[in-house]
């Protein structure tokens, strides 16, 4: 088995961060388990941490499971990630490890080195700019010397959903309810209207949405605002949207929540958001979190846990070798099989306090 350390050194700079902030250190384990590919050609594409001022990645260990595999850079956004690959395809199943330890900083404004504010002002493909967001900010009176007022719009009209298991419905993840553990209500009340549609929760349920790209959880700002139910990818994705068409500069960055026990399981990711203000910084805001749980509806603006890796930012990546165009989001496998998008693998995460 080939394997791979790298250590990734960083700068820490704790610019914006009180000592009496906190820090956290754990391993954590990133698993993929390929199906054989019967000797097609195959190709899958990982995130791969890096430090900044606000984490520290090391011993980074990549088993590839007698697989090729290259380290590579993702030039718009400064990520990196690792190619897996083997032209004569496999015969036999394969297990992909990637672990890696985390000191992870709990932040509230931070000056990053080499980011350009400007390059984050612009549209993204599911994060427009001006338009419907522009009537948004006059009809509301938003203002980008206000950025608590755009933060409050977004908690106020978006709601925490969960998409569908039923495969056999004819939607594509429609949302329902259940009760928040948090606070004992419903997530979704069916005596209230949602988004700009101003669509019941009985209406969202039974609406026939075969749109792929206009759906829940994909980061899809019009989505998120017409419809007001989410997840964290709608939440942060209708905040830069109003963030940027306020001329004020904001990220999207996407990782893995860590639960606070001493090590076990990670069921999937998080994302969350920046915006910049000159000469103060980059201020992290975690809307969908605040959403969940009220009493920390004033941490979350303006600061972010330590209990969190981030494994990348931005949006709309251009990956080598990849064939299905600029990855909208980036944060599980990106599997090919002969060339072709496939799902013929699971995944899983795990972590483990040090």
């Amino acid at each position: 088995m080939r394997k791979l350390l790298f250590s990734l050194l960083a700068v820490i700079v704790l610019n914006g961060c009180s000592d009496s902030l906190g820090s956290r250190e754990f391993s954590f384990t990133y698993s993929v388990d390929l199906e054989p590919s019967k000797g097609e050609k195959i190709e899958l594409w990982l995130p791969v941490p890096l430090s900044n001022e606000s984490q520290t990645i090391s011993n980074l260990v990549i088993d590839a499971d007698g697989l090729s595999y290259e380290l590579k850079d993702e030039k718009d956004h400064g990520n990196k990630y690792v190619y897996i690959y083997s032209n004569s395809g496999t015969q036999t199943s394969k297990k992909i490890n990637m672990s890696f330890d985390v000191k992870r900083l709990e932040r509230q404004n931070v000056d990053y080195v080499d980011v350009d504010s400007n390059n984050y002002l612009s549209a993204s493909s599911m994060v427009p700019v001006g338009s419907v967001f522009s009537k948004i900010i006059k009809d509301n009176k938003l203002s980008g010397n206000d950025m608590r007022g755009v933060y409050d719009y977004v908690l106020t009209g978006m709601h925490y959903g969960k998409p569908t298991d039923d495969k056999n419905s004819g939607n594509y993840k429609y949302v329902h309810g259940g009760i928040n553990p948090k606070t004992g209500k419903e997530w979704l009340p069916n005596n209230i209207t949602y988004g700009l549609k101003k669509k019941t929760r009985d209406e969202l349920a039974k609406s026939q949405n075969k749109n792929k790209k206009y759906a829940y959880g994909n980061g899809n700002s019009l989505y998120a605002c017409d419809i007001g139910v989410g997840n964290c990818t709608d939440y942060h994705s209708y905040f830069i949207s109003l963030s940027r068409t306020l001329e004020t500069p904001a990220r999207f960055h996407m990782g893995f929540p860590i639960p606070s026990g001493e090590e076990g399981k990670v069921k999937g990711y998080h994302c969350w958001a920046d915006y910049y203000i000159d000469g103060e910084g980059w201020y992290p805001v975690d809307i969908s979190e605040a959403d969940k749980d009220p009493n920390k509806i004033e941490y979350f603006f303006g600061t972010i846990d330590e209990s969190r890796v981030e494994m990348v930012k931005g949006r709309d990546f251009v990956l080598d070798g990849y064939n299905g165009g600029k990855v909208n989001l980036f944060i599980y496998p990106l599997l090919e099989i002969g060339d072709k998008s496939s799902d013929s693998y699971s995944k899983s995460f795990s972590y483990k306090n040090l």
